[in-house]
């Protein structure tokens, strides 16, 4: 299978691996690229939850600003990156998203404790409002944004038709967002997540997505194609 991979350039390398060794052939085209944020963030929170590698990443420039009672990292990937940073993580819920962390906190009492997501404009939007509910101090911080990559649509087309794409893949809604703002696919779509799926969705198409929000088991189901 020759695979699209629309995640930001410094990002894919994992993911074009797998789908190497599982005998695909990747093209990196990426539709969206990070841009760090200048944050206020200092204390001590209860908890600090993290959803993504380049809240990891991003985060770094606070790391001696801030500090917690536990962390909280959704995805191997992401409590991976944690501990190379030197952190110790010490929750991570089954599911891999917002609906995961729920899970993750329902039994805890949580009444006046402090938790800091700090990450991308938008995420774990159904967390904050859960955890806001259960009378919790949520702050949300923004320490980086995603932006599309500038393409036009002859450009992406070209590229898809030059390199015979059967499979196009999205791990967030911005790569998708940003894929259907300049053209069109009616090839098969893979996707990570609940709120990646949505965006495709949004845009009346179906995909397929992992019930383990992994790349590898984004791979394993490109494998049965």
């Amino acid at each position: 299978m020759n695979v699209l991979v629309t995640r930001e350039a410094d990002k894919s390398q994992k993911f074009a691996e797998l789908l190497s060794q599982a005998g695909h052939t990747p093209f990196i085209l990426p539709m969206i690229e990070c841009v760090p944020v200048d944050a206020e963030i200092g204390g001590y929170y209860d908890f600090g939850i993290f959803t993504s590698l380049n809240a990891v990443k991003y985060f770094e420039k606070y790391k001696n600003s801030v500090r917690f009672g536990k962390i909280a990292a959704v995805g191997s990937a992401t409590k991976a990156a944690m501990e190379k940073a030197g952190y110790r993580v010490d929750l991570m819920p089954e599911e891999f998203s917002a609906v995961g962390l729920v899970k993750l906190f329902q039994d805890f009492d949580l009444t006046g404790k402090t938790f800091l997501m700090a990450g991308a404009e938008t995420r774990a939007g159904d967390f904050h409002e859960w955890l806001k509910a259960n009378q919790c101090s949520a702050e949300v911080v923004t320490i980086y944004r995603t932006e599309a990559v500038e393409r036009t649509k002859e450009e992406v087309d070209a590229y898809l038709a030059k390199n015979a794409i059967d499979v196009v893949t999205f791990a967030s809604p911005s790569a998708v967002r940003a894929f259907f703002a300049v053209t069109d696919t009616d090839k098969t779509i893979v996707v990570i997540g609940r709120t990646t799926a949505a965006a495709v969705a949004n845009f009346n198409k179906k995909c397929l997505t992992p019930k383990e929000f992994t790349l590898e088991a984004m791979t394993d189901i490109i494998n049965t194609l």
